[in-house]
């Protein structure tokens, strides 16, 4: 008599550790992103993510998801240990890999790039000269219109009046910021800089709330400043970013450079590893340039004296 095949059961989804043998890769750009989001929702939680959290977490079936993770688990890329899967040595290995080559020019540049397209404006990094106590300047993408804001690299501005400075000193230890407001000279370059510690003090609590710092007229009398910060992957601020222009072209909707300035400063702190950031601003993805003044002629082009907010 012919015997009756045995139906096989239908495999189930679980969180044991996965067996050895042939895998079925998915492939695909959207298998890639998916294989992406999987280290980077690992990397975000140290104790481990078993399946059935990672298929809520990235909305993705277990089934699918099961496809992914057993290539990754057999190349090192991450571990299952008792139903929990967390970054294994290869994941590891290649994040050493790619530190040393981490840098603010590599990560910030591409986006300081999209922040001139859509704004039109210069662009800077500053970082913080605490003994000084002063924001200097260590990358930079000038406008492309005829007036427009330049500085040299490596140029310094008071903490007490420019957008960046006062994004750093916001940011700063309360110890350090204390004894700023104590010895910071306060001078007046413009009829419009805060010359006050007791006004500096109550503004600073401001510009950390609002992820935010603008300045009018307070280092050059026709130059409005623009900055926020950048944070590391600890949460640490190590530099802002900061734009700046003619008060002429900032003054009718100022709001839409303070948006595209904490969209682009959001997308870099999202490059070095921080986890409140989002790629908000991602390069190529919208070209708003801005158009050049029509009074001058563009092969003259006339530049702002060196200042910023």
């Amino acid at each position: 008599m012919p015997t009756q095949r045995k139906q096989s059961k239908p495999q189930r989804e679980t969180d044991e550790p996965l067996a050895d043998g042939p895998v079925a890769l998915d492939t695909g750009p959207r298998s890639l992103i998916r294989t992406l989001r999987i280290l980077e929702q690992l990397a975000a939680v140290p104790q481990g993510a078993t399946l059935a959290m990672l298929s809520v977490e990235l909305q993705s079936p277990k089934s699918s998801l099961l496809g992914l993770l057993r290539p990754l688990c057999s190349y090192g890329y991450i571990v299952n240990t008792e139903g929990r899967y967390v970054l294994g040595p290869a994941a590891y290995r290649l994040g050493l890999s790619i530190m040393p080559t981490v840098s603010i020019s590599r990560i910030a540049t591409p986006i300081m790039r999209e922040l001139v397209d859509r704004c039109g404006e210069t662009v800077l990094v500053a970082v913080m000269d605490r003994e000084a106590g002063t924001a200097v300047y260590v990358e930079k993408i000038e406008s492309t219109q005829s007036i427009r804001y330049s500085v040299a690299i490596g140029t310094a501005r008071p903490l007490y009046c420019s957008a960046a400075g006062r994004v750093l000193l916001a940011h700063s230890d309360e110890e350090y910021i204390e004894r700023y407001l104590r010895r910071a000279p306060f001078t007046p370059l413009t009829p419009q800089t805060l010359t006050r510690a007791a006004d500096l003090r109550r503004l600073l609590p401001q510009v950390r709330e609002q992820g935010l710092s603008i300045t009018i007229g307070e280092v050059s009398s026709d130059v409005a400043g623009f900055a926020a910060p950048i944070f590391d992957h600890q949460g640490r601020v190590i530099a802002a970013l900061a734009m700046a222009a003619p008060v002429s072209r900032t003054r009718a909707d100022p709001q839409h450079f303070a948006h595209h300035m904490r969209e682009a400063a959001d997308s870099i702190s999202f490059g070095f590893g921080h986890a409140g950031a989002a790629l908000t601003m991602a390069p190529g993805s919208e070209v708003r340039t801005a158009e050049p003044a029509a009074t001058a002629a563009p092969e003259k082009r006339r530049r702002m004296p060196a200042a910023t907010g």
